[in-house]
């Protein structure tokens, strides 16, 4: 039974840790999106290689900090850090986004399962779709397939060890896939259109082949197939989706790259990038494709003619700023909320404080015997004055709406001033400065300007209420008059149908008797 109930409790705290992670994971992803667009941006004209490094190392960055916000919230009890966290955080000072703000948390964590339940289906209807690629892999692989030419099986022996390629590569021809694709990791597998072989100049094939080598050696498999389980989780994050994009174009940037270098030769690449544009659509994304996706066909030639990177387009610069606006004022707010809390925090423990410090006139006893004034030296005393007016300053400030530590304040500065005042030492109190005493006197009377006036307004918010009652009544009253006086005039009118009616019968003749 206890086995059971622990159980219990470690999926629940599994499972809102898990849905508090995707939450973070969005804010975490404009913080991304700023980083990779100035990556992009500022190297356009550096190397495919280097740029596939750099999103690489931002793609594993951003899973890593996802993973490490999940064991942060499966740790903390509760969940109450990011509560907090998202509750304090405020874009604009107000109580009624806070408010918005409280409310999305509550819902959120009162909600989770339903949350999660929408996440799990739209996941497993993902994972359907990758089992499908895989059950497509091994259709390729076993469904008309045919051994190539010998001499390209030596050609692709030659082009490993040029690459340093020790896996054992497998060349096949293919009936069924309509482009060159790299399938597998550890025992990889090109597969090649039926009569590709023998219908391009083997210049144009040689480059293919080094182009599908270069994933290989790469292990692009492997790293895209990460990519696949990443996008499946966070289907719903644009900053992992479009971070994971860029990395599939710049990896076919890097191995067209490799293609260039060994056969020294751009147009044999370009001429066999431009003989696949017929290619099919429905190809596995979960493969290592030649072409890859229709609108890069454009974008890799020109980066091998011109050596110039793509830059950001128009759609993806309007996600930048607004990412970078977005997260500004996320951490604006995040300052001013971290200014604000140090200010309540400080308050609340001066409170604390005075508290638990009776000799200072905080303990809830207001009594102050001759021999714990005695203790106090005049500096001492004034000093004590000082500290009781800037204290009170701080809590009426931050709590000024609030009529319990307004009471608080007074009772602290009451106690203080019955110190400074008490008759145990009048000498030291002729010593004291006469500004002094008067300030103190003043921060007295205004304190209690405030409390008075704070009670003089609860009171005529009650007077208004019962006004506005007193009112109703009154209309109901009136009312019930108008019908009072509506029956008594039917009543009357009765009575004198009546009385009318006896009169007639009064005086009728009486007929004669026979």
């Amino acid at each position: 039974m206890h086995l059971l109930f622990l159980s219990s409790i470690f999926a629940e705290k599994t499972l809102q840790a898990f849905c508090w992670m995707l939450i973070h994971s969005l804010w975490q992803g404009l913080l991304f999106t700023i980083i990779t667009g100035i990556v992009l941006m500022c190297t356009s004209k550096s190397s495919a290689a280097l740029r596939y490094n750099i999103l690489s190392v931002l793609f594993f960055l951003f899973v890593g900090v996802c993973a490490i916000t999940f064991i942060g919230q499966f740790n903390n009890p509760g969940g109450q850090t990011i509560q907090q966290q998202i509750t304090n955080t405020v874009f604009f000072n107000g109580n009624t986004l806070q408010d918005i703000l409280q409310n999305f948390t509550d819902y959120f964590s009162a909600n989770t399962p339903v949350i999660m339940l929408i996440w799990f289906i739209v996941f497993l209807f993902k994972c359907v779709k990758m089992v499908a690629g895989f059950i497509y892999f091994q259709r390729v692989k076993h469904y008309k397939t045919q051994q190539p030419p010998a001499p390209w099986k030596e050609r692709v022996t030659i082009l490993c060890e040029q690459l340093q390629i020790r896996k054992n590569v497998l060349l096949l021809e293919s009936g069924i896939v309509k482009i060159p694709m790299v399938i597998g990791h550890l025992k990889p597998v090109i597969f090649m259109p039926v009569g590709l072989l023998t219908n391009l100049p083997a210049g144009e094939v040689e480059a293919v082949l080094l182009h599908e080598l270069a994933h290989i050696r790469r292990n692009d498999f492997f790293v895209n197939m990460v990519q696949v389980i990443a996008e499946n989780i966070f289907f719903f994050n644009p900053a992992l989706l479009w971070l994971s994009a860029l990395l599939r174009e710049e990896r076919e940037n890097c191995c067209d790259d490799v293609a260039v270098l060994h056969t020294k030769n751009k147009k044999q690449l370009i001429e066999a990038l431009i003989s696949f544009k017929e290619y099919s659509l429905h190809t596995a994304k979960y493969a290592v494709a030649f072409p890859a996706k229709k609108h890069q066909l454009l974008n890799r030639v020109t980066r091998i003619i011109n050596n110039r990177n793509k830059t950001l387009n128009t759609a993806e610069k309007i996600f930048f700023v607004a990412s970078f606006i977005l997260l500004m004022m996320f951490s604006a707010a995040v300052a001013d909320n971290n200014v604000s809390s140090a200010i309540q925090t400080q308050a609340s423990a001066d409170t604390k404080e005075l508290k638990q410090k009776p000799d200072a006139g905080a303990s809830a006893n207001t009594t102050i015997t001759i021999d714990d004034v005695k203790r106090y030296t005049i500096n001492e005393r004034t000093t004590l004055v000082k500290d009781a007016l800037t204290k009170q300053k701080a809590l009426l400030d931050v709590k000024a709406n609030d009529a319990t530590h307004k009471q608080e304040s007074f009772e602290y500065y009451s106690k203080s001033v019955t110190v400074y005042n008490s008759e145990a030492d009048e000498k030291n109190q002729a010593e004291i400065k006469e500004p002094a005493y008067q300030l103190m006197a003043e921060q007295k009377q205004a304190a209690l300007d405030m409390i008075q006036a704070q009670m003089d307004m609860q009171q005529a918010k009650a007077d208004e209420k019962q006004a506005e009652l007193d009112h109703i009544q009154a209309q109901k009253d009136q009312v019930q008059a108008l019908k009072d006086m509506k029956q008594a005039a039917m009543d009357e009118q009765k009575y004198l149908a009546n009385k009318q009616v006896a009169l007639k019968e009064k005086t009728k003749p009486i007929p004669p008797k026979n």
